[in-house]
């Protein structure tokens, strides 16, 4: 299937979006289609009708490819075909994750695993596989956590043990991808969008999706090489590790 599309914009950028079918992931998405963008988004089932509107509203500018994050053929089967339709990216935001909810005393392999799949070595691994098509001078935007901040160790009591490690691991492998893109001018910074109220989030956070996407988004559109290796806040404000 080719991956062509026919946006004719000439400030178009070229975005790829993981996770686009919900929360975050669906408003970023939203976000660059109306700035008049190219997207890629994936998700784990591209047969998911959220997205119909969206593709009969941008037909030119949109489209959805399956990714499953926790294979490593289908990441590697993503990045061929990147490849073979001679793709490349301005902004890449590794949005999909997943919190396993799981208290100290009933702790499992399998939710550690899981979390770690999706939330760390899903994303290490696509970088790899599609650094060849990142564009000099673009951007890697790390969906992290204030979870994953050593330093603020947030609610140590609660059920997110799994979930703040994988994202601590995913700080980690943000520093050191940074360093690896240095000389190519790619932008590589992990972000908290804050508490915000998708799914993960719940109903009680104090930030809705719009308010987190603008935020957000505002700060992306602002990021230099000065502010690579960093872990900020969805504002741009420098967070502790």
């Amino acid at each position: 299937m080719s991956m062509k599309i026919s946006n004719q914009n000439p400030k178009s950028q070229s975005v790829l979006i993981t996770g686009a079918n919900r929360g975050l992931g669906f408003g970023f998405l939203t976000h660059y289609l109306k700035q008049g963008n190219t997207v890629i988004a994936t998700c784990r089932n591209s047969d998911i009708t959220v997205f119909d509107s969206l593709i009969k509203d941008y037909p030119n500018q949109l489209l959805i490819e399956n990714l499953e994050l926790t294979s490593e053929q289908s990441i590697l089967n993503f990045a061929q075909k990147i490849k073979e339709n001679k793709v490349t990216f301005d902004l890449v935001i590794n949005n999909a994750g997943i919190s396993i909810e799981e208290n100290f005393g009933n702790w499992t392999a399998a939710t550690f695993e899981t979390n770690f799949k999706v939330n760390t070595i899903g994303p290490a691994l696509l970088i790899q596989a599609i650094s060849p098509f990142l564009k000099q001078g673009s951007k890697l935007v790390q969906m992290s956590s204030g979870l994953g901040a050593i330093a603020l160790n947030i609610n140590p009591e609660g059920p997110y043990d799994a979930y703040a490690v994988s994202k601590a691991s995913l700080n980690i492998l943000t520093k050191r991808i940074a360093t690896k893109f240095y000389t190519q001018q790619i932008i590589v910074v992990a972000i908290n969008p804050g508490w915000v109220q998708t799914d993960m989030g719940g109903a009680e956070a104090t930030s809705t999706i719009d308010e987190a996407i603008k935020n957000m988004t505002s700060t992306i559109n602002v990021l230099s090489l000065k502010n690579t290796g960093t872990f900020i806040s969805d504002t741009g404000e420098l967070l502790p590790w």
